[in-house]
């Protein structure tokens, strides 16, 4: 599949230099073979071979969560905090 990262880049108002150009395109073109490998998905809107995933499992630790927290630069109210990505 060949990918125009010139255009792409042009609709979404990137500044791409011209030697990272072949890069870029590489790529993208490794992740769309990559989604077109994906299951098909049927009219019924359920995947013909569902993917299969990891079970989740609890285990135990022998840490306490204070013991946790020290390491952390900041807590507010027993938790971890971090700057905030999200302006309002």
């Amino acid at each position: 599949m060949e990918i125009n990262v010139r255009r792409i880049a042009e609709l979404a108002s990137l500044d791409i230099s011209e030697a990272d150009i072949p890069r870029f395109e590489r790529d993208m073109e490794e992740i769309a073979a990559m989604v077109s490998e994906l299951p098909n998905i049927d009219g019924n809107g359920y995947a013909q071979t569902p993917m299969e995933l990891r079970s989740d499992t609890v285990e135990e630790i022998e840490y306490s969560r204070e013991e946790l927290m020290r390491n952390a630069p900041e807590v507010v109210n027993g938790c971890f905090a971090v700057p905030r990505t999200v302006e309002y």
